[in-house]
């Protein structure tokens, strides 16, 4: 996945960042906030909040897991 594909994914209205962002840093209380400053590359602390890879495998991740319970639920192939 790349860092554009992401973001474009994720601009998707159908698409709810908050719950992505929890499944993606499960241990951070404030996940979306942190989601949201690297998608846009706010200013944090001497730099700029930006994805690295590590974020784009864990979005991968999050969002295989998603389109696989989506089509694990469609209509059933005669």
């Amino acid at each position: 996945m790349k860092e554009q594909d992401l973001k474009d994914l994720l601009g998707r209205e159908e698409l709810n960042n908050s719950g992505i962002a929890d499944k993606m840093y499960p241990d951070n209380k404030f996940a979306r906030t942190y989601l949201s400053a690297k998608l846009a590359g706010r200013k944090s602390g001497n730099g700029f909040a930006r994805l690295t890879d590590d974020d784009l495998s864990k979005a991968w991740e999050v969002l295989k897991d998603l389109a696989d319970d989506i089509y694990s639920k469609g209509p059933e192939q005669e």
